[in-house]
């Protein structure tokens, strides 16, 4: 212990260098070799020279723990007796860190260890681990694996609403939804549940997809709301006993747009036999200006307003698998590319129009609407009565 050495150690060469190095051996960087990163002025260098020596000065070089060490030493003194007299005893914030980070991964480990104990597969469970489903916060991980632990004892929900389901367990009948983390985490986890271990993974990148998130649920005896999903169409002939052909024939008589939900999907429905070609937009007011413009004697259209919902989902594979030709656009931004490439998978899909200009919709308006026109095909007069309650219907004969 040197009264000298203390002196030097308090002025702002040597208190910058000090300082430094304790940040180091509070990440446990204690080698001789360790470089000290501090920037010194000249006066400021001058004055660690006068214990690491001239040489060191004007050689530019850094100051190491080993130089330090060793003219401390010189004067008979020690590092870690000047740092704990100058600042106090050296914290083990390294060490700290790792106990924290130690605790921390025990807590989220039993959180996951708990899901397979209730009973969920343990491949669903080693997915969920792999993607942190239940995120890397000690606090929320036991919360969240607890919320799914309810659930998971609570199916199958033999068809009881998802909101329902959510109130009852939870007290909130939103905490299951789309929107929610703990509606995405346990539609991924349920999906991952029902597949195999080999196609869990793919089943739950698809769980929140509109078609597939009730399908889900529905697979664990819970049903989602058939009123929220929903598909707008202009002058679409169906048949069958599913209210969507009453509501749509109704419209068409018109010539005007609605909305069909997944509701009134069900209880099976069919395309009118005349019908062959839809057209299938993104955007509301492409189907709004062929109402104002053609009316009634506007070809079919569809419009999935954004991303395809599960109602339009319905709609859409329907048509495609009864054999009608589906011709389809979007807005040319990412996502309305991104819609297209997941409706061009449908058999007999194409792109509609696909010359005419314009990233948006609106800027192809003219061209769409004048595709829309029966004056622009060649169309017969068919006799039998596409829609139940009108005079006549058109069947379209494609020119290509």
């Amino acid at each position: 212990m040197s009264a000298a050495t203390d002196r030097w150690a308090a002025q702002p060469g040597p208190r910058k260098v000090l300082t430094a190095v304790r940040e180091l051996l509070q990440e446990r960087r204690t080698g001789n070799g360790v470089t000290v990163r501090v920037e010194l002025t000249a006066t400021e260098r001058a004055q660690v020279a006068r214990y690491l020596g001239v040489a060191w000065d004007t050689s530019g070089q850094p100051v190491t723990l080993g130089k330090l060490r060793t003219a401390l030493t010189r004067t008979g003194d020690d590092l870690l007796d000047l740092l704990t007299r100058t600042g106090g005893a050296i914290d083990d914030v390294r060490g700290r860190r790792e106990q924290a980070a130690a605790r921390t991964a025990a807590t989220i480990d039993a959180a996951y260890t708990s899901l397979t104990t209730t009973g969920l597969p343990d491949h669903a469970v080693q997915l969920a681990r792999k993607r942190r489903w239940l995120g890397t916060d000690p606090d929320t991980a036991p919360r969240r694996s607890d919320d799914l632990q309810h659930l998971w004892q609570a199916l199958p929900g033999t068809g009881r609403p998802l909101a329902e389901i959510a109130n009852t367990l939870y007290g909130d009948p939103h905490r299951l939804d789309r929107d929610h983390d703990l509606g995405r985490i346990a539609a991924r986890l349920l999906a991952a549940a029902s597949a195999t271990a080999e196609n869990a993974a793919s089943s739950a990148d698809t769980a929140l997809t509109a078609d597939r998130w009730r399908h889900v649920w529905a697979e664990h005896g819970i049903s989602c709301d058939g009123v929220s999903s929903t598909v707008l169409v202009l002058n679409l002939p169906l048949t069958g006993k599913a209210p969507a052909t009453q509501i749509a024939g109704a419209a068409a008589e018109h010539g005007e747009p609605v909305w069909l939900t997944s509701r009134s999907l069900r209880g099976g429905w069919a395309p009118a036999p005349a019908l062959t070609v839809v057209r299938v937009c993104e955007n509301p007011a492409v189907a709004e200006a062929a109402a104002e413009q053609l009316g009634t004697a506007c070809l079919p259209l569809v419009c999935i307003y954004g991303r395809p919902s599960s109602a339009a989902w319905t709609l859409l594979r329907g048509l495609a698998a009864a054999g009608v030709q589906l011709r389809v656009t979007a807005d040319r931004d990412t996502a309305g590319r991104g819609f297209l490439a997941e409706m061009l998978v449908l058999p007999g899909t194409t792109e509609w129009l696909p010359d005419a200009d314009g990233l948006y919709e609106e800027a192809r308006l003219r061209a769409l609407i004048t595709d829309l026109s029966p004056a622009s095909h060649a169309v017969y007069e068919d006799p039998a009565t596409t829609y139940p309650n009108s005079p006549r219907s058109r069947l379209e004969v494609s020119t290509g």
